[in-house]
């Protein structure tokens, strides 16, 4: 009898011992939740502060490739401006014309020529062709002679101002291209000519 009340009560005392255990434990993982919860709480700060970073570097990276733009249409505009304003510095007339038989540029031909040497030299990366013609009287060879003289002669004009005669380029086209296609003087006087053209 004695025996059964202490078995009783050993069973009471164990069944007691286990709640406790229970109850510890119990709110050993509460505290580990709310450890967990806390960090958690830091790891959302800290991607917070990521996410922050990252805006910024973007919005940094994108000022500066809206500057780069408009640095470069700036630097197109400036270009395009400097090109305009040689263009409208361009001679207006790109032909010089001969006498009868001669390749000879007299003083009209060569101030022409060298205007358009000073225009040459402030457009550097221009490169041209002289292209030499005669009007129709002579042999077809000697007129394509003749023709390779007067923009020898032209070239020569235009190298002695000052162009690089890398830059000039010669052809003769002899009576092959007539700007007036009539006989007479005032005909033939037309299609005797050097003409300066961009390639």
């Amino acid at each position: 009898m004695i025996l059964k009340q202490y078995s009783k009560l050993a069973l009471i005392a164990l069944a007691a011992a286990s709640l406790t255990l229970a109850s510890c434990s119990g709110k050993k993982s509460d505290a580990q939740m709310q450890s967990n919860f806390t960090k958690g709480q830091m790891s959302a700060a800290d991607k917070a502060a990521a996410d922050k970073a990252a805006a910024d570097k973007a919005a940094a990276d994108k000022a500066a490739a809206d500057k780069a733009a408009a640095d470069k249409a700036a630097a197109d505009k400036a270009a395009a401006d400097a090109a305009a304003k040689a263009a409208a510095m361009k001679p207006s007339t790109n032909s010089v014309y001969f006498a009868f038989n001669s390749a000879k540029i007299d003083s009209a031909g060569e101030a022409i020529l060298t205007a358009y040497a000073k225009w040459l030299n402030k457009n550097p990366d221009v490169k041209i062709t002289v292209e030499g013609n005669c009007d129709e009287r002579g042999s077809k060879e000697y007129n394509l002679a003749l023709g390779e003289e007067r923009a020898k002669s032209v070239k020569d004009i235009l190298v002695s101002n000052g162009v690089d005669a890398a830059r000039v380029d010669t052809v003769s086209y002899g009576e092959e291209r007539p700007v007036c296609s009539r006989s007479g003087e005032a005909c033939w006087a037309q299609n005797r000519h050097g003409d300066i053209v961009n390639r």
